[in-house]
């Protein structure tokens, strides 16, 4: 009987602290740790739940913090026209933005994809390779339409190269603006080196008396036209320069049929020695432009017109008002041009036949192209083989 007391007791008193445990333990069991209330049934909880919630404030600060500059880094690198990639030290991408892939062409990498993989180019892996080995690497991507300059750099911690951050830069502009200037160079120090030759070697058959007396005018004249030709050329490249530029310059209402009359008078001269004729049709016709700038055009496109002309030839300037704008025509009955050459005439120093061209610097076209760009006017070909050549300058109705 008495070990039958004790069991009895021993199980009554194990049921009667379990159900006290629970007692004590389920208002504990009750705080929520992620959002504790204020009311809490222990005093001896209060510090705890009081840190808690300190806690979970300082992490909702912090949390809110990373989420805006991850919003702010997305945004950034989003809007930036470079395009940039961060890869880890195995070439996995961990970053990239929308620019990145368009300037390389590729398609958004999937998680774990090598960087490698977005452009098989040997001089991007090169940049890749060199980065992750530690040091910086450049190199220029060239494309049919476009090129890219890529810049790498090794990411370092404790002296260990833990990754790479690449930046891709458009520089097609830039390249093609560096071929043009090359070529300009080339092209100008060609054509200043022709007269300058010229005058030099008259200059010194002239110094060593090797010229009669009767022949020194001769050669006199042969410098002055080379002067001539060299300070025409000089002029030109100004011109062009400031075009280039878009330097301000005063705009107002020109009247396009004083102006053309001005331009033929002045050219009368050489149109007679070409035994060309010249004629001007339609009223005043009044644009909104840069008076120097449309002399310039106008100038050119009718000496170009007379010196690619034919003996007994004819220039007509045509002046009319339309919908879509001012028109100023000239048409000439000229050597015309090839239609696989038609683009090529608006290029620096470019001519379509040499022998035709009068000693002209080859930039006449040009100017009137770049010209006709800072006046917002739009210019237009129209050309065939031996039957002459017609352009068209078409200024803006707001002009």
């Amino acid at each position: 009987p008495v070990a039958l007391v004790m069991v009895l007791a021993f199980c009554l008193a194990l049921w009667l602290a379990g159900r006290l445990a629970r007692q004590l333990v389920e208002p504990i069991n009750a705080v929520d740790l992620n959002d504790p209330g204020d009311e809490i049934d222990y005093e001896e909880l209060a510090p705890l739940v009081g840190k808690l919630r300190s806690q979970k404030r300082q992490i909702s600060r912090q949390m809110e913090d990373l989420r805006r500059g991850r919003e702010e880094f997305a945004a950034i690198t989003e809007n930036m026209s470079e395009g940039l990639l961060i890869i880890d030290r195995e070439t996995r991408v961990l970053s990239h933005n929308a620019a990145a892939l368009r300037l390389l062409d590729a398609q958004t990498p999937v998680e774990e994809d090598s960087v490698l993989a977005l452009n098989r180019e040997p001089g991007f892996r090169r940049c890749v390779e060199e980065a992750l080995a530690g040091r910086r690497r450049e190199e220029l991507l060239e494309r049919e339409d476009t090129c890219c300059r890529v810049l790498a750099n090794p990411v370092e911690q404790d002296g260990t190269v833990n990754g790479a951050v690449l930046i891709v830069l458009d520089v097609t502009e830039k390249e093609r603006r560096e071929a043009l200037r090359r070529e300009f160079t080339a092209n100008v120090s060609h054509e200043l080196k022709t007269p300058l030759t010229a005058i030099l070697g008259t200059a010194e058959i002239l110094e060593n008396g090797m010229v009669k007396i009767e022949d020194i005018p001769r050669f006199a004249g042969n410098i002055h036209r080379e002067a001539q030709r060299l300070i025409g050329l000089v002029n030109d490249i100004i011109k062009l320069s400031r075009l280039d530029e878009g330097a301000a310059a005063q705009w107002e209402t020109v009247d396009l049929r004083a102006t053309a009359e001005e331009i033929l008078r002045q050219l009368a001269p050489a149109a007679e020695k070409k035994q060309v004729t010249m004629t001007l049709e339609g009223g005043p016709t009044p644009v909104r432009g840069v008076p120097q700038i449309v002399e310039e055009i106008l100038y050119n496109l009718c000496d170009n017109a007379i010196a690619y002309n034919k003996p007994g030839g004819s220039v007509r300037v045509t002046l009319s008002s339309t919908a879509e704008g001012r028109r100023l025509t000239v048409a000439d009955t000229g050597i015309g041009i090839p239609p696989e050459l038609q683009e090529r005439v608006f290029e620096r120093f470019y001519r379509v036949d040499k022998s035709h061209s009068g000693g002209g610097t080859g930039l006449g076209l040009s100017i009137v192209k770049h010209g006709a760009a800072y006046l917002g006017a739009r210019v237009e070909l129209e050309s065939e083989l031996e039957k002459g050549s017609t352009f068209t300058l078409i200024f803006p109705r707001s002009a």
